[in-house]
Parts: C-alpha cells; sequence; structure tokens
C-alpha cells in the first residue's frame, strides 16, 4: 500500500513538474509520453489515472486550466499549471505580525487537532523570513483545544470528514445516537466541521432522517469508508447556517414555541446580560436585577438553564413553564427528604471484545499534514536555500524540527523528490542526507519551485481556524497583529477559495476586563477585581496578581496570587464583572503552577482538598452523565451511579438541580441535606409569588 502511495505521489509530483516546466497548454498525449509514471500503461489506463491524480491535486489547491479548441474537432483539450495557480502571492509581514504567527503556533503546539497543517501552512507563509517569537506571551498563556473526549480515535475521524468534505463524498459509519440509547449504521453527506465546547462535531446531510444533522466525533464506534468511488458524490450544499449549532444556547436548537420570562438577581444578571445578550431582550432595574426575555424551542433544555443557576433564577412566564419549573423543585426535594435512595437491578457486564479480532491501528492524535503539500514544502525550502547558487548545504536538524519529521521520514521525502520526472527531463533537484546535513543540487528547472505553492484547504483551513481562536479570543497585545496578519493571509487565497472555519463562542470577559487583564499580564501589575463566585453565590472585591492566561474547554481562566485568599487562584475571565489596573508593580512568583483547571468539577490548580458526591442518575440523563463523569455502577433499567468530584458544595448542588429529579445525590449525607434545603426555598418562592 505504502509503494503504491509513493508511486502516486511521485507521479502527480511529476505532472506538476512538468506543467510548470513547459508554462504553455499541452495535450493530454504529451502528458503521457513525458510524465514519469503514466509511461507503459494503455490508454485508457492512462486516462483513467491522469484524472484521478488531476482532481487529487485540484483539491489540493492548485487548479489545472483547460482550453478546448473549436477550429480542430479532432483535437483534444489542453492542459496548462498557470504560474498564478500555483505559486502563493507575495505577502509582505511585518516582524509583528510574523511574531504574532509564530507565537500562534507556539501555544498550539500539541494542543490543536490541526496543528500540523497549520505548521506547514506557516512554512509556506515566512518561507526565507525570520520567526521571532513573542516570549512574553509564549510565558503568560498556555491553550488547549483537545477536549475531554478528544483521542487519536476522533483524530482519525477528523481527518476522514475532512477528506471527504473536501471530495464532496457521502460516508457510511457505526454512530451511537445516545438521545435514543441506540446504535446503527449512518449515512451521512458530510457539509462541515463544527467545534464547540470543547468537542468536535460535524454537521451534514442525514440520509435516514432526511434532514441537517450534527454527529459528536466521540460517539462514532468504528471506521468511516466511502459510499461509493465516484469522483463526488453529492452537489456542493451552498450556503450552510450553522449558527444555530454555534450561536444559539441549546434551548434554542429548536424553532421557537413560546417565550419566557426569566428574573435574575443582581449576582448573575450581569453575567447573563454579558453571555447571552444576543438570545433574548434584558430589562434591568436599578437594583441590579434584570428580566431576560427569551424564545426557546424545548422547554426542559431552558428549564436546565435557570434551574442550574440555583435561586439566583426564577421563570416568571409562562405559566405553563412556571408551574413545570416548580414541579421540577419539588420533586428535587422531595427525592432528597427522607432515608429512600433509589436503586435498581444490576446490568450485565458487556460483552467481552472478540479476542480473535486484530486491533485497528490507533492513529496519531493529530490530523496530519498531506504529504504531496508536505513534499512541495520541502521541495520549495531545499531550493529556496540554493538561491542563484547551483547547490546549497542545510542542517538536517533544523529541516526536520521545521516540519516535524524524522531522520527516516526525511530521507523518504527525499528519494521522492529525486524521483520527480525521473526519465521525463523535466529535473527540479537532487537532494541526500550526509551526516547532519543535507546537499542540495539544483537542477534545470529548479527556479520554477522556489517560491511558495498555493496552501491547500486544509492547510487554510487550520491557518484561519487558529488565527480566529487566537486572534479573536486571546485577550494580548498580539490581537491587532493576528488580525492584520489574518486580512492579508485571506487576500492571497481569495475570497473565492476561503474555507468555512466554524467555531463555537468561546466564553471570555467583556473588551474592558480582557484589556485590562491583558495590561497587567504584560506588565506585570496589580488588578483590582470583582469576581463572581458560583460555588458561594456571591460577588467579591479581590487583589489579584495576574501571571499566566489558560484556555481549556473554550473558557479563558486568569492564574493569579490572589492577595485576599494569599495564595494562588484561578478566576476565569467571564465571571470577572469589572477589572481596574493598579499602578503598582509586582514581582512574579515561581511557586505560581503553569496548570490548567479541571473546569468539569469546578477544580482549581489550587483547590482544597477534593470531594466525591456519589449521584444515581436515572435513564433519562445517565447516558450523558456516564459521558463526563466515572461510573460506578450501571442498572438494568438504564440508570446509572457516578461521581462527580466537587470542591464547592454550590456547584454541585445547582448541577442536581438541573436535571429536575433525575439526578439524586447518594452521598455524602449533607450534600443531601443542602439540595433539600435549597430546592426547598426555590419552592417556597415559587409558591409565595404565585400567591401574591
Amino acid at each position: 500500500m505504502a509503494m503504491r502511495d509513493d508511486d502516486k505521489l511521485v507521479r502527480q509530483l511529476s505532472l506538476v513538474a512538468y506543467l510548470m516546466s513547459q508554462q504553455r497548454p499541452v495535450t493530454a498525449d504529451e502528458i503521457h509520453e513525458a510524465v514519469e509514471g503514466y509511461g507503459g500503461m494503455s490508454d485508457q489506463a492512462f486516462l483513467r489515472r491522469f484524472y484521478a491524480d488531476r482532481g487529487e491535486i485540484e483539491a489540493m489547491g492548485l487548479k489545472l486550466a483547460v482550453e478546448r479548441p473549436n477550429e480542430d474537432p479532432f483535437q483534444g483539450d489542453l492542459y496548462q499549471l498557470p504560474a498564478e495557480n500555483y505559486y502563493l502571492p507575495q505577502i509582505d509581514f511585518t516582524e509583528r505580525e510574523l511574531s504574532a504567527l509564530q507565537t500562534c503556533l507556539y501555544l498550539l503546539e500539541g494542543q490543536f487537532a490541526y496543528a500540523e497543517p497549520l505548521r506547514l501552512a506557516l512554512q509556506h507563509l515566512t518561507l526565507g523570513r525570520p520567526s521571532p517569537l513573542d516570549d512574553h506571551a509564549a510565558r503568560t498563556v498556555s491553550v488547549n483545544l483537545l477536549g475531554g473526549d478528544y483521542s487519536p480515535e476522533v483524530a482519525g475521524h477528523l481527518s476522514k470528514i475532512e477528506s471527504a468534505i473536501t471530495r464532496r463524498k457521502t460516508i457510511r459509519f457505526p454512530y451511537y445516537s445516545i438521545g435514543r440509547d441506540e446504535r446503527s449504521e449512518r449515512e451521512v453527506d458530510p457539509y462541515s466541521l463544527l467545534y464547540l465546547g470543547g468537542n468536535w462535531y460535524m454537521v451534514g446531510l442525514s440520509h435516514e432522517r432526511g434532514g441537517l444533522r450534527i454527529f459528536r466525533l466521540s460517539r462514532i464506534e468504528g471506521r468511516i469508508t466511502f459510499k461509493t468511488r465516484a469522483e463526488h458524490d453529492f452537489p456542493a450544499p451552498g450556503e450552510l447556517d450553522l449558527a444555530r449549532y454555534r450561536n444559539r444556547p441549546p434551548w434554542q436548537f429548536e424553532d421557537a414555541v413560546d417565550e419566557a420570562v426569566v428574573r435574575l438577581s443582581p449576582t448573575i444578571a450581569w453575567w447573563v446580560e454579558q453571555m447571552f445578550s444576543e438570545c433574548g431582550a434584558f430589562r434591568t432595574d436599578d437594583d441590579g436585577s434584570a428580566l431576560f426575555t427569551t424564545e426557546y424551542g424545548s422547554a426542559r433544555a431552558l428549564l436546565t438553564w435557570v434551574l442550574g443557576l440555583g435561586p439566583e433564577a426564577e421563570v416568571l412566564e409562562p405559566a405553563t413553564l412556571r408551574e413545570a419549573a416548580a414541579a421540577a423543585v419539588e420533586t428535587v426535594r422531595e427525592r432528597h427528604s427522607g432515608d429512600d435512595l433509589p436503586s435498581g437491578q444490576p446490568a450485565a457486564p458487556p460483552a467481552e471484545p472478540d479476542a480473535a479480532a486484530p486491533a485497528a491501528p490507533s492513529p496519531d492524535k493529530v490530523v496530519p499534514a498531506e504529504r504531496f503539500a508536505r513534499l512541495l514544502a520541502l521541495m520549495t525550502q531545499l531550493l529556496a536555500e540554493c538561491g542563484d547558487a547551483p547547490t546549497a548545504t542545510l542542517d538536517a536538524a533544523s529541516v526536520r524540527a521545521a516540519l516535524n519529521i524524522d531522520v527516516g521520514v526525511l530521507e523518504d521525502d527525499l528519494t521522492l523528490l529525486n524521483l520527480i520526472n525521473f526519465g521525463g527531463g523535466c529535473y527540479a533537484l537532487y537532494a541526500q542526507v550526509e551526516g547532519d546535513q543535507i546537499q542540495v543540487i539544483k537542477e534545470t528547472y529548479g527556479d520554477r519551485f522556489v517560491r511558495p505553492a498555493r496552501l491547500s484547504p486544509l492547510e487554510a483551513k487550520a491557518l484561519l481556524w487558529a488565527l480566529e481562536f487566537i486572534g479573536d479570543r486571546l485577550p494580548t497585545e498580539a490581537d491587532d497583529a493576528l488580525v492584520s496578519a489574518r486580512h492579508k493571509v485571506e487576500a492571497a487565497i481569495g475570497q473565492e477559495n476561503l474555507p468555512g472555519v466554524e467555531i463555537g463562542q468561546a466564553a471570555v470577559a467583556n473588551t474592558e476586563v480582557s484589556a485590562a487583564i491583558n495590561a497587567a499580564i504584560r506588565r506585570d501589575l496589580v488588578l483590582d477585581i470583582e469576581y463572581w463566585t458560583p460555588s458561594r453565590d456571591e460577588l467579591t472585591p479581590r487583589a489579584i496578581e495576574p501571571h499566566l492566561l489558560v484556555n481549556s474547554r473554550d473558557a479563558w481562566y486568569v492564574v493569579a496570587f490572589c492577595r485576599r485568599a494569599r495564595a494562588q487562584r484561578t478566576f476565569r475571565l467571564d465571571r470577572i464583572r469589572g477589572a481596574t489596573v493598579r499602578d503598582e508593580a509586582f514581582t512574579r512568583r515561581p511557586e505560581i503552577a503553569r496548570v490548567e483547571p479541571d473546569i468539569a468539577a469546578g477544580i482549581g490548580p489550587t483547590a482544597d482538598e477534593t470531594q466525591r458526591a456519589s449521584v444515581w442518575c436515572s435513564p433519562r440523563v445517565a447516558r450523558w452523565m456516564v459521558e463526563e463523569h466515572a461510573s460506578r455502577e450501571h442498572f438494568a433499567d438504564g440508570s446509572a451511579v457516578v461521581e462527580i468530584p466537587y470542591r464547592g458544595e454550590n456547584w454541585v448542588v445547582k448541577e442536581v438541580l438541573k436535571h429536575q429529579g433525575d439526578a439524586v445525590v447518594l452521598a455524602p449525607d449533607a450534600l443531601r441535606r443542602r439540595v433539600a434545603g435549597v430546592a426547598g426555598r426555590m419552592g417556597a418562592t415559587y409558591a409565595a409569588r404565585t400567591r401574591a
């Protein structure tokens, strides 16, 4: 298989080299005769291979020009690869923009599914230019875009789906539908990938459902295969609006059925307005409380959100939704009162895997860059080093580091490059590894490949995706440089070739807070903040010494020394109501740990001893809870017991409340009583206001 792939790569690279060397329209017969890899084929076999190769080359962003002469009906099509269709337009980056681009790669190294195509894209863009690193940003920012369910299997799914989207191929795969608790074979036309809440999703046309559906990649439970061998299986989808998945809250995923009014306390009204201002209307009172009016398509989803805010939120209208909220908190109270605990018959143990079945090889944990694009980038880098001279000597370690490949892969790549149009006369280079160096000889047509090729769709997507994430969400001074760099990249790619870049909303602070935190971190200044602590439902003033910005699961945090707690603390940016920079410098503390907070458990890097709640989950919610938390027991009726780690009781109380009685604390007893008490007080509020 590897040999066939190598043969195809040599053939396709030779085709590109031949067309670039001719710089004139050529016939299919000329290609058949002159291009390495096609010789010896019958006319029919050649045409089949040529059209397949042409399609794959064009899918890499190198579009051939085709002329159809009118004068001679017996003359076939003429083919050409115009220089403007091959070369990446020259981009004049400033030093700050180069630094910002390199910082972008540094931050995403090993923490981004598309780190390798991003690396290759930056190789193209910065060829021959030094890439200075913004050391301060690298020292004060940490990013992790690999969510809790990210795995080598998900990386493999991303690669296959990317190919299917580009080639418009219908795919088949076994899928676990968590809502219906069933496994089935699915057939989908994939339209787009979506990153949301730390997880990867595919949006596509489901043949079984006859409409647009979203699939979580971690729930694909086997191989993804193409339905046919055809070049394309479905037409381009046209305009695709993913806003309902990307920007809407869960209660607005479905078409609106009614409008709700929710009362918010002064403690959280500002936060809800900051996070959900586009999802409804706000009316703020003088005391800081507010009324939030929002349309909803799913009453249960809206109640899940409202009850998850605890006593700080209350449904006012419509009456049916208010009654449902009151009934839900009463159910929670009843199920946490007394000594009657839910239980069930243990489920049968899962079937043992078939020992005779060979284990599937585990793919790498990142989406690989296309080898075709990597070979073009390597060839360009080697020839650029020659300049006007016929030869060059490069440091092999530097080349390997730039492309993130080992010695064996480098030698294999050079072997393929040396075979480009071997026998066809259109040679570009000869290169080999000698000890710690690479010796390069520039051949006749080497100058044609000194400039980098256009970005492949995968490289462009990786680059623009990274720039959108870092540039839009990272509160550092690199913002402006990344924004301007992005505009230059988009202009070079061309509006018609821009790939769709789909990400979810990140939990970030407002503009003023972000600017203050940015300034304080970069200048090592003390910061006064007003912080909402959900575990205690209170807003408190803090003086902090901010050391590090951390991203985890689509939210931003600042790791700091808190002068009030006299210890390291982690503050989520979107929970900072206000921030003011003092004119007071601080000395960085070496003991401040460079770690990521475990947001699922509400635990920061300096958390007190973690407690664990044993929680029974009804069949209605058990499958989702087991996906997020360690499971201790499974029962025959579909219910389960999970272990939820927590630091503050208020946090886990709200986690239980939002499930409306389908999650019941079994232990510890004190937490059971706490849940019952909070639910009782919320129920009394609903009853009192209803009577009034």
